[in-house]
């Protein structure tokens, strides 16, 4: 009878991203790289402070 028939699952289609989406995800890149570099300095920073204090408790 055909009242239930399953539907074709939609197949995507794999395309390139535009030039926004790439310009962005570029952006995006930089600044996780740029925060990284900021929490690797405040990591280092901190480590000398903590160094500082133990050497004159």
């Amino acid at each position: 009878m055909g009242l239930f028939t399953r539907s074709k699952p939609k197949v995507r289609t794999h395309r390139k991203p535009t030039r926004r989406e790439r310009r962005a995800a570029e952006r995006t890149a930089q600044a996780e790289a740029r925060l990284r570099e900021t929490e690797k300095k405040i990591h280092e920073l901190a480590g000398e402070v903590r160094a500082d204090l133990h050497r004159s408790a």
